[in-house]
């Protein structure tokens, strides 16, 4: 057991708007991601962006999802990063802020990201689920309430709101929570033209992959960050590589099977145990194996991948991603190469950066 302390929640309200817009600080950030998204934890609190998960500023039991979206306290933030400011102080090493970005005053779409379940069967460094479950007052580990995430579309519905982007990836592991297959199939149902994606660590059996096959999904990720047992388990601790590799196997199987038109996609995070020019053509090739594409993100950090994103590149043929801005971080800027505008690549690598 670890010594940390898992941080108590901040509860900002609308109350305090007054307090932090006197106390608000310069910046030159253009905006954040909170601008356009909102993100429900697996308890169903609303955090302040993914990032500042434990920053929370409504409770999805409590309000209207639409209406807090384009209420009080999501105008403020925006109306600040409009002015050049920041609303909060712990906006500060945030890296949900963005370097380039057009605040609107109001939305007429929402990007919804959502934590399924904060538990998890892998141990991944810098995954605030592995800090918690370490420290001496660990939370409890929850799924998000089906009826509240149903509640949540609805209410996007009612509003006559475009759901552009939804998320069902958190801090926790998403496969945890037996209802996502359901919960990508009334995303669909409610929003045709929605873009419904799922991150998942793929530590699970057949079943499993036959379930999320044919659900609904446009995107599945599969994280798989190496190339065998050692390469992988440096960084996806307590995770299995060749079990993760037969899950997107018979994922892929699943989909060619069902004719679905979901996008299966091997994504590989670049750090330094498994950036080697030998580990990265092995990826490919193995990709190839079970005919699914593969994407490499850059990260920032102590063990980050080192190598220039344009030799990354120039040896493997794809364009390096990252959904990160590195200058909201203490991580050296990354020099990012931009893949074919309209891509399924340049939409994933944007996703979190463009308006619609």
């Amino acid at each position: 057991m670890g010594e940390s302390i898992t941080p108590a929640l901040n509860k900002v309200t609308e109350e305090q708007i007054p307090q932090f817009r006197e106390n608000r600080i310069k910046s030159d950030f253009k905006g954040c991601t909170q601008l356009y998204q909102v993100f429900i934890k697996a308890d169903a609190t609303i955090s302040c962006s993914c990032m500042r998960y434990w920053d929370i500023l409504a409770d999805l039991r409590d309000v209207d999802l639409a209406a807090f979206f384009n209420g009080p306290m999501m105008n403020f933030i925006r109306e600040s990063f409009a002015n050049g400011y920041e609303p909060f102080s712990f906006c500060e090493g945030c890296p949900s802020r963005l370097t380039d970005f057009d605040t609107q005053e109001e939305y007429d779409y929402i990007d919804l990201h959502i934590e399924p379940s904060n538990q998890c069967n892998l141990y991944c460094e810098a995954c605030i689920c592995t800090f918690e479950r370490l420290t001496k007052n660990p939370p409890s580990r929850v799924s998000l309430d089906y009826e509240l995430y149903e509640k949540a579309l609805h209410n996007i519905q009612a509003a006559g709101l475009r759901l552009r982007h939804l998320a069902l990836v958190g801090f926790g592991e998403p496969l945890f929570h037996s209802s996502v297959p359901d919960m990508a199939r009334l995303g669909r149902k409610l929003f045709p033209d929605c873009y419904i994606f799922l991150d998942t660590n793929g530590n699970f059996g057949k079943q499993r992959a036959e379930e999320i096959a044919d659900c609904g999904l446009s995107e599945i990720r599969l994280a798989l960050d190496g190339v065998d047992q050692r390469s992988y388990e440096s960084y996806r601790r307590a995770g299995d590589f060749k079990r993760a590799f037969q899950f997107a196997r018979d994922l892929a199987d699943a989909i060619r099977l069902t004719k679905s038109s979901t996008r299966a996609v091997w994504k590989y995070i670049l750090f330094r145990h498994n950036d080697s020019d030998a580990q990265l053509l092995a990826a490919i090739r193995m990709a190839g194996e079970i005919g699914i594409p593969i994407i490499f993100d850059a990260t920032v950090g102590s063990e980050a991948s080192k190598r220039p994103a344009s030799e990354i590149a120039a040896l493997t043929g794809h364009p390096i991603g990252c959904n990160i801005d590195p200058q909201s971080t203490s991580g050296e800027k990354l020099a990012l190469g931009i893949p074919e505008k309209s891509s399924s690549l340049w939409r994933r690598i944007n996703r979190f950066r463009t308006r619609a």
